[in-house]
């Protein structure tokens, strides 16, 4: 039988009480993977505030604690300089040989990310943890980006919202929203235990010594789309150089503080947000504003992002800005508790123009899950 048990996923965004995890385990969540680090130690040498208390009160509060790191590499030895790091980082937490150690590889910053993504992986299990997992959007598996195939026993994990077929033949967990629980935390399914029973955490703290980080060419992508950030340089500036803004340069690079890069940093500055490009909530952003920073709709955003209530963001939260998988620009997906007229309200019209739009017989009839013309 097929597990789907409940875990969730925290960085700095994130509470980090007890309570704050004790309300997770109510609504049935088994485990949680608590972001550590970002980038190297030589680089952003980001270490996620939290960390500490949120592994602390998440243990406190009954569940399995698994750790990850936000990946940043361009090259092979720079992904072996972010192992080391995210593995110092682990030990200093007292995190064990026997914890789920998870990178996460959704920014494609090298010109063989499969190979660098595997080098990361490799150097964290040389350096004594060995149960690793590797999570990344659908996108980088199906589009041959990740071999989700070629990382020896790495645990999957993939993200795709609104999907029913996850692409790939061995997924050990699915991220499916990051509006869960009611809480507006990312959530997910593990199918086979390593992120919600696994081992004990009963181990040692890996003894093995960390080598220092090594001199490293950050070399990414060919020079073409891409900029190699300058000391004193900002999103903002750059995005101007380039004809640009620094909101669709977070997006296409998985930017969550458009005021955090550095130098080093390989960014992607031409292309589009895709299907699964994101934007972290700025404060003073509203869905509307988003929109059409992004040249789409309120409507869009909500359907693709399982938003109910499309006056209600939070600084910090992660939204797709791609075009809604159905390909309709004035598409909305019904939620539970809508009403004809409530939609219509949303979108300036009236229950009448919407029931003969979409040939709604009764407009006292509509079910969630149903896509309307709006």
């Amino acid at each position: 039988m097929v597990l789907r048990n409940l875990f969730i996923d925290v960085s700095g965004y994130q509470e980090d009480s007890v309570e704050y995890f004790q309300r997770a385990k109510s609504q049935g969540v088994m485990g949680v993977v608590v972001k550590l680090t970002e980038g190297s130690e030589d680089g952003s040498a980001y270490v996620n505030p939290r960390a500490e208390a949120q592994i602390r009160n998440a243990t406190t509060a009954g569940l399995h604690v698994s750790c990850y790191h936000f990946a940043r590499y361009t090259s092979n030895a720079d992904a072996q300089n972010e192992a080391r790091f995210f593995v110092k980082i682990a030990k200093q937490y007292g995190m064990t040989s026997d914890t789920l150690m998870i990178d996460d590889a959704e920014v494609h910053s090298a010109a063989d990310y499969n190979s660098a993504t595997s080098a990361f992986l490799n150097e964290v299990k040389a350096l004594g943890y060995t149960s690793v997992g590797l999570y990344s959007m659908k996108s980088f598996f199906t589009g041959g980006i990740l071999n989700s195939h070629g990382f020896d026993n790495a645990k999957i994990w993939i993200a795709g919202y609104g999907i029913t077929d996850l692409g790939i033949d061995n997924a050990a967990a699915w991220q499916w929203t990051d509006n869960g629980l009611g809480m507006s935390v990312d959530t997910s399914y593990d199918f086979d235990g390593a992120f919600t029973v696994g081992s004990s955490n009963s181990g040692t703290v890996p003894s093995t010594p960390i080598p220092a980080p090594q001199p490293v060419e950050h070399v990414g992508h060919p020079a073409t789309g891409t900029y190699t950030v300058q000391p004193g340089d900002t999103l903002s500036g750059i995005a101007a150089k380039y004809g640009t803004t620094y909101q669709i340069l977070s997006a296409i690079n998985g930017i969550g503080d458009p005021n955090q890069i550095w130098p080093g940093q390989v960014l992607k500055v031409t292309g589009t947000a895709s299907q699964e490009s994101t934007y972290y909530v700025q404060a003073g952003d509203t869905l509307s504003s988003i929109a059409a920073k992004f040249g789409t709709t309120v409507a869009n955003l909500a359907s693709i992002n399982h938003i109910s209530n499309p006056n209600v963001i939070y600084v910090g939260q992660k939204i797709y800005v791609g075009e809604v998988t159905q390909g309709q620009s004035n598409a909305y997906t019904v939620k539970s508790g809508d009403t004809l007229s409530g939609i219509a309200a949303k979108f300036g019209t009236t229950w009448q123009a919407l029931a003969q739009k979409n040939g709604l017989a009764n407009p006292n009839v509509i079910f969630v899950g149903q896509t309307l013309t709006v």
